[in-house]
């Protein structure tokens, strides 16, 4: 990485640990970056935007995100652009990822942003944290373990693959490229023992910091003995592998272990919501 890089991206990391202790989020926690964005005041919403991961616009501040991305880009676009935020770069529409990519230009906003938003939902010590919390050692870790360590901190596995080998060195160039190889489809497969084709949140005993957040139809792999409250979520079948529950509908639920020793909040949003983030979860009420 050029002097100039590390210089922005070690700027970032500062910037992102003042804001978490700004929300009063610990380093070794995770975060959800749409409440996060909401308690400084910017107002965050979801709309359809084919041709956009998210929008920042200044003044009244407001990041809109694109529904139409999977859960993990929605949390990191959101991060990036509360990155634009931070750094008052002011109005800013940022393209599709894959658009971005084929740019050769090197933009110095867009690299601090993306930096930025790394070090908000992958700090080193949260990343560190769940590893131990786990007993995982990184150079040994499985496309299982990463994938279920994604889900903990709110991002895509691949985003999580690429920061803990270009951030914090924690991977080889080697091990990251088998890691991100791996077919999503693949990983879910093994986990469950079942084909998937749904969005899977891997839930597991060393889970904390942070709400579970599915949008309907997504799939959630609980610990072995979990029971529900609310009607958010319904059970499919338990296994030696976990208590496998689908979000059925908008709404907050709990999760919890029958000897009181792990319990977390599930919150359900509909697919593809559109409208204010913090009304995502909101039940939806039948008209008569």
């Amino acid at each position: 990485m050029s002097p100039e890089r590390s210089r922005l991206a070690l700027r970032a990391s500062t910037c992102a640990l003042r804001i978490r202790q700004k929300a009063h989020i610990a380093p070794h926690e995770p975060c959800n970056a749409f409440d996060l964005a909401d308690g400084l005041g910017v107002e965050v919403r979801f709309a359809k935007l084919p041709s956009a991961e998210g929008v920042y616009s200044p003044g009244k501040p407001v990041i809109i995100i694109s529904s139409l991305r999977p859960a993990g880009r929605q949390a990191f676009t959101c991060a990036h652009e509360l990155g634009h935020h931070v750094y008052g770069h002011g109005e800013q529409f940022d393209e599709l990822v894959e658009e971005r990519g084929k740019s050769r230009r090197f933009d110095a906003k867009e690299f601090e942003a993306d930096c930025f938003a790394s070090a908000l939902l992958m700090p080193r010590t949260a990343v560190f944290k769940g590893l131990g919390a786990r007993g995982w050692n990184p150079k040994a870790l499985s496309p299982e373990q990463a994938y279920t360590l994604a889900s903990w901190l709110g991002v895509g596995y691949g985003t999580l693959i690429s920061n803990m080998h270009w951030g914090m060195r924690l991977l080889s160039a080697d091990q990251a490229a088998a890691l991100e190889k791996i077919k999503r489809p693949q990983i879910r497969k093994s986990i469950l023992g079942q084909e998937c084709r749904e969005h899977l949140v891997v839930v597991d005993e060393a889970w904390f910091g942070r709400a579970i957040d599915v949008q309907v139809d997504d799939l959630i792999l609980l610990p072995v003995g979990s029971a529900l409250e609310g009607g958010a979520v319904e059970p499919v079948c338990r296994s030696a592998s976990g208590c496998l529950v689908r979000a059925v509908k908008p709404g907050v639920g709990r999760a919890f272990s029958s000897d009181g020793a792990w319990a977390q909040f599930v919150r359900v949003s509909k697919k593809e919501f559109a409208g204010l983030a913090r009304f995502r979860h909101l039940e939806e009420v039948d008209d008569e």
